[in-house]
């Protein structure tokens, strides 16, 4: 057994090395760790790490090639005035603990090791009561301020702290969210929290240099969380650079949004060595339930406290790691979306609701996705509606397209600024991982008409009133790209909405199956299944057998997952979202057929499923039965299975 595991840390040790010859030869990568307590013994603290752990982690980043480098060096790296050597480290520490003093400072200094600490200057004064370990005084971080080798940033003054968020009474980061006040039942204004933003680190700075004397050049976003606003008004003063907290390697390129990655859960030397190994580049396999939020709404707020906590409970035993969580009223199931569930300026909000049940999840390590139309929304002014849809051509004449959802043009300006509007509204007052645009994000081969594309249309066609049917092969294939590149290109205008509030978010593209498996199909969608793989964070194939008339579904998703398998990081990228309902027949589909299909999926190579859609109120599909294929943990639970059973789909 002592063998084994010598041979595994050897293979790690191996991989290490061979993971750096492969890093980007830029002169700018870096790999920067954020620790905070460094105690002789953790004791019930997920973010410290024992004092021995840490001197191993040195020493097997000294002995194996990597190079320590400090704030300065990835700054002039930033501005093209250096390079930064292979296997580079930059070692940060946040939260000015007493351990930082007492243990890491001495080691820092014995292997003349640069570092960043990053420091609330409201916390040596007043001691946050979240914060049980002991902090530094002032003296003592005067006195390794001093060092050549400490950078002092900003951790801000009073941000590091959660406020109330929603309604309901949740709390957020306070650095990168809008108050919401009881009081008054309303949320902070842009202006205000601007204001309070800019005070705040105004006053770390003037505290920092008054105590310790130093001229602060860097903020560590306290949770690791920014956002536009936030970053705008520490670069008014001064701040040359900023760090958050990601699962990722650093560029010198991104100065003003330098990842971190969190030193937690005390981890062995083993562990450690095996995050160097993968360079975090390994994905998740994602097992997504996605969710009607319109099942959880109820006028009678008791009743609807009792559908979240029904609903969270179900998710939470489930297992799963990803909930596609809607953020519209759909209860006619049209598509075509009138009211949402939080506040907006473009339309009416049913409930505040999604932040609640969004939070909700996350505090319970479930990554939230927000699903959201792309197109198909309905204004308020019906007329404006009207003007701005989707349109074809009909006997010569322009009429809003009959075609399923009715959606407003991509190609049309004042549609897209509503649009855009309505994700920034989702992004002020949601904390979620991403967003998942709807499947109206298409057009046919007969869209648009919208006088708005007519220019565009004119100039391949001759015409702007030439019938599509009229046009040349070619003509139809160049209408066909520029209208799946209008589209992805839209998209990317509403993900730049979200990330100005949101910057580390991930979008994923729904698209029809036959996308994926008839690729001349974008004629019909405007929809490329390559094209998306390399647009978004994730691509989520609608693989729905009753829906598409499959005589043989098994062979059909197999099949599915075969044509994904084509394509560079199909599979890493792809989610193959099977249907739980048959809205044909109005009936759900069995369970243990819905467990078979994830499995036929899975046992083809696919990484990444999950089902839409699911009915908490009538345990529908049966949570017990789907449990073992939507579990994300390696043994959810015992159970005593056997051949026959994964035969006949139990």
């Amino acid at each position: 057994m002592r063998k084994a595991v010598l041979l595994f840390a050897l293979a790690l040790i191996l991989g290490a090395a061979s993971s750096a010859k492969a890093a980007d030869a830029s002169g700018k990568e870096v790999i920067i760790f954020c620790y905070h307590d460094v105690p002789q013994v953790v004791k019930l603290d997920d973010y410290a790490l024992d004092r021995a752990s840490f001197v191993q982690e040195i020493e097997y980043l000294r002995t194996h090639g990597y190079h320590f480098v400090s704030f300065d060096d990835i700054l002039k790296a930033s501005k093209g005035k250096g390079r930064l050597p292979d296997k580079a480290v930059f070692l940060t520490f946040d939260d000015e603990l007493l351990t930082f003093y007492q243990s890491v400072y001495p080691i820092l200094k014995l292997y003349e090791i640069p570092c960043m600490l990053s420091v609330e200057t409201l916390w040596p004064d007043k001691k946050d009561p979240d914060i049980r370990a002991p902090l530094m005084t002032w003296d003592q971080l005067k006195e390794v301020a001093q060092s050549p080798l400490v950078e002092i940033a900003t951790h801000t003054h009073n941000l590091h702290r959660g406020v109330m968020c929603n309604p309901q009474g949740n709390t957020s980061w306070a650095a990168v969210t809008r108050i919401y006040d009881p009081d008054t039942k309303a949320y902070e204004t842009e202006e205000a929290y601007r204001k309070r933003v800019i005070d705040d680190l105004a006053l770390s700075i003037k505290i920092l240099k008054e105590k310790l004397g130093v001229d602060v050049r860097a903020v560590a976003w306290p949770y690791g969380h920014q956002n536009t606003i936030a970053l705008d008004e520490a670069k008014a003063l001064g701040i040359q650079a900023a760090f958050t907290i990601e699962d990722r390697f650093g560029d010198a390129r991104e100065i003003y949004s330098m990842p971190r990655y969190i030193v937690s859960k005390n981890l062995t030397i083993l562990q450690f060595i095996k995050i160097l190994n993968s360079r975090f580049e390994e994905p998740i396999q994602q097992r997504v339930l996605q969710a009607d939020l319109d099942l959880l709404y109820d006028a009678d707020p008791v009743e609807q406290g009792k559908n979240v906590d029904a609903f969270i409970e179900r998710v939470y035993s489930m297992r799963v790691n990803t909930v596609y969580l809607q953020a519209f009223s759909d209860d006619a199931g049209t598509g075509n979306i009138s009211s949402v569930y939080f506040p907006s300026r473009v339309l009416p909000m049913k409930a505040d609701l999604f932040s609640h049940v969004a939070h909700q999840l996350w505090i319970r390590d479930i990554e939230v996705y927000a699903w959201m139309p792309t197109l198909a929304i309905a204004l308020p002014d019906a007329k404006k509606t009207g003007e701005l849809r989707v349109m074809e051509l009909v006997d010569g004449k322009r009429a809003p397209s009959h075609y399923s959802y009715a959606r407003l043009s991509p190609f049309n300006a004042e549609a897209r600024e509503k649009l855009i509007m309505l994700y920034e509204d989702l992004a002020i007052h949601s904390r979620l991982k991403g967003v998942v645009f709807q499947d109206d994000g298409y057009l046919n081969d007969h869209e648009d008409f919208n006088p708005a594309a007519a220019a565009a249309y004119k100039k391949i066609s001759g015409g702007e009133d030439v019938p599509y049917t009229s046009l040349s092969q070619a003509q139809k294939t160049e209408w066909m790209r520029l209208k799946t590149k209008t589209l992805i290109d839209f998209t990317g205008e509403l993900e730049k909405a979200v990330r100005k509030y949101r910057p580390i978010t991930g979008f994923i593209r729904t698209i029809y199956s036959e996308v994926l498996t008839k690729p001349e199909s974008e004629e019909w969608y405007a929809q490329n299944y390559a094209d998306s793989l390399k647009a978004y964070y994730n691509v989520a194939v609608m693989a729905y057998p009753r829906m598409e008339k499959a005589g043989r579904p098994d062979k059909w998703l197999k099949k599915l997952v075969e044509d994904a398998k084509k394509y560079p990081d199909g599979i890493n990228k792809t989610v193959f979202k099977v249907q739980a309902y048959d809205w044909d027949s109005k009936k759900w589909i069995e369970t243990k057929t819905l467990d078979r299909w994830l499995k036929t999926l899975v046992a083809s190579g696919a990484r990444n499923v999950g089902y839409y859609p699911d009915d908490f109120t009538e345990n529908e599909p049966d949570a017990g039965a789907i449990r073992l294929m939507m579990s994300t943990e390696d043994f959810s639970f015992q159970r005593k299975i056997t051949i026959r059973d994964l035969l006949q789909g139990k």
